[in-house]
């Protein structure tokens, strides 16, 4: 009822709302109203424009002196922050979409930079805490736990990868506590995850999609390959031997080391003039040596 009395007190200029780039310079109440007028007619199409906004934005000025209505400074107020706020500047004037408001980011982003704040107040805050609980370290000793686990981290999320997953394991003959019938035997059995030059045995598993089922096969083989190392009751390898021929892998080729006299520099093949490898050279000393005087003083 409110939108149609206002329609005919301007029944004289019907089309006049529905222009609001002839409200500039009319009285800020009736610019007050005929915004109501156009918003009330146009409903959910509704859409400021840059002259709606303009005309709207100058009758400012005229509150401070008057002391109009209260919806009407707050309608004033709410449209002035929905318009230069809320609405980008390539996106005003155009038909509303979804909403007036504007997204600023989108995916992934406003989660990882909440993460990453919330991980700097930890390590700020939080983190100092626990100088309290600090403990001085104690190794633990080899004879108690001659077991030895190597993990791989590439600080990623993705702990089922390749190299997240693979664990090693490593143990020294001497922790073992086996005597030579069975360090025979553990050696034969292991074959070529044994060095013989560290005496130490390692075997490595990625099969498994996370670490942790890979340390549980690991130490399930090998305690089966330990269990079986110390059982002499069935078999000593005895005549068997070692087999050391996967040593050679393992180990780095060593330098040859040549006779002072041996070496005969009239026998060294002439060396031949690279045309290219000296045209490069001499560009790039050219354009070194430009730049430095552009930039020298």
């Amino acid at each position: 009822m409110k939108a149609l009395r206002l329609i005919r007190q301007y029944s004289n200029k019907p089309d006049l709302f529905l222009n609001p780039h002839a409200w500039e310079g009319l009285p800020a109440d009736q610019i007050f109203q005929l915004h109501q007028i156009r918003k009330n007619y146009m409903g959910k199409a509704y859409n400021p424009t840059n002259e709606e906004r303009t005309a709207i934005l100058s009758t400012i000025t005229s509150l401070a002196r008057s002391k109009p209505n209260l919806d009407y400074s707050f309608e004033i107020e709410n449209f002035k922050e929905r318009i230069m706020n809320n609405t980008p500047m390539k996106d005003r004037g155009n038909p509303q979409k979804l909403s007036n408001q504007y997204v600023i980011n989108s995916g992934n982003i406003p989660h990882n930079e909440r993460r990453f704040e919330q991980l700097n107040r930890i390590a700020a805050y939080e983190m100092p805490l626990l100088v309290k609980y600090r403990e001085k370290y104690i190794p633990p000793d080899p004879k108690d736990s001659p077991i030895k686990l190597i993990y791989n981290s590439d600080f990623s999320n993705e702990t089922s990868n390749k190299f997240n997953r693979k664990v090693t394991l490593q143990v020294k003959l001497q922790d073992l506590n086996l005597n030579k019938e069975q360090e025979h035997k553990f050696k034969i059995l292991s074959g070529k995850r044994f060095h013989h030059d560290l005496q130490t045995f390692q075997l490595k598993s990625e099969k498994y999609q996370t670490a942790s089922q890979n340390v549980t096969w690991l130490i399930n083989t090998f305690n089966k390959l330990l269990k079986e190392s110390k059982d002499l009751s069935k078999e000593l390898f005895e005549d068997i031997p070692l087999d050391k021929r996967h040593m050679k892998t393992w180990t780095k080729k060593p330098i040859p080391n040549f006779p002072e006299n041996w070496k005969k520099p009239e026998d060294a093949p002439v060396k031949r003039h690279d045309i290219i490898s000296d045209l490069v050279e001499i560009s790039k000393n050219k354009l070194d040596n430009d730049q430095l005087q552009k930039i020298s003083p």
